[in-house]
């Protein structure tokens, strides 16, 4: 009879409780506050972001960059000159050689973070962009992109889209390798981690006697597939003979490139029906028009 009373006791206990948890709140407390549209937000989503599926963070989030570094955010400004050269000679010019946005919105990375300042390795060198899992870019020194900077050419392809390029290049081989045959040209000569040291800025010359486009190049075949492609569709060809035939280096050297350059051609034509020397028109035809292409225009 004391169990059974137990039991009774134990039970209406139970009752009274759900009575009470009927009477809370349905309404949950954790809600994401909306934050007001400015005309970036609304541009990037306009223009970035449904066409392409692509997201921009200029915005700095602290989770989305390399805590290894001390980094600052992106200006509003640079980042609204950003977001449109991006559009313009990094995005559209794929659009016009498949004719449509699908190969973009189906390879390129979905999230791009602008950074303000540089990152800097504890060997000297300064990174000017990262891919990771061909998912994320994240573009640095966006504090020095202004009116001026934004309309030379050297400067936009060296801080940005020789770089945006590059990575873009690693994700389309990550979805379609290249032909093990270009590891094998100058498979002997890759210095690793030694590269900066071996072949300075000022010794590009060396670097292509030894078969390589860029000091950077020589760090492994991957980085140098890269390399290639990111150095000849932003160059006319008389700045890539020019890289080729920079003091020290070789005829021997030039081959090697050469040859190495066949294969990237002839990859980018197979896998993915893209003609490198018609890109490379379409970008230089573009950035001969900078002067009349209005980088501020979001409205």
């Amino acid at each position: 009879m004391f169990k059974n009373l137990l039991y009774a006791g134990v039970l209406l206990s139970l009752l009274a409780s759900c009575r009470k948890e009927d009477k809370l709140d349905p309404n949950s407390v954790f809600i994401d506050s909306k934050l007001a549209q400015n005309d970036l937000d609304k541009y990037i989503y306009e223009n970035i972001t449904k066409p392409y599926n692509i997201d921009i963070l200029y915005k700095y989030v602290d989770k989305e960059s390399d805590m290894n570094y001390n980094l600052v955010p992106a200006t509003y400004d640079a980042s609204i000159r950003m977001t449109r050269l991006i559009q313009y000679l990094g995005l559209e010019p794929y659009d016009d050689l498949t004719g449509s946005k699908q190969f973009i919105r189906s390879y390129f990375p979905k999230l791009l973070n602008y950074i303000g300042s540089v990152s800097v390795m504890n060997n000297g060198t300064v990174v000017l962009g990262t891919a990771e899992n061909g998912t994320k870019m994240s573009l640095y020194n966006l504090l020095n992109l202004d009116e001026e900077s934004g309309s030379d050419v050297d400067y936009l392809n060296y801080y940005y889209f020789k770089t945006i390029h590059h990575e873009f290049q690693h994700i389309l081989n990550q979805t379609k390798p290249f032909p093990s045959d270009f590891n094998s040209i100058t498979g002997t000569s890759y210095v690793g981690d030694d590269w900066s040291q071996i072949y300075s800025e000022s010794r590009v010359g060396l670097a292509v006697a030894d078969g390589f486009i860029s000091p950077y190049a020589s760090k492994e075949a991957v980085e140098d597939y890269a390399e290639l492609y990111s150095y000849y569709v932003t160059r006319s060809q008389d700045e890539f003979n020019a890289i080729l035939t920079a003091p020290g280096s070789t005829a021997a050297g030039r081959a090697l490139v050469q040859k190495k350059l066949n294969i990237v051609k002839t990859y980018m034509k197979d896998k993915w029906g893209i003609d490198m020397d018609l890109l490379r028109k379409n970008i230089l035809g573009r950035t001969a028009k900078l002067g009349d292409f209005d980088q501020t225009k979001i409205k």
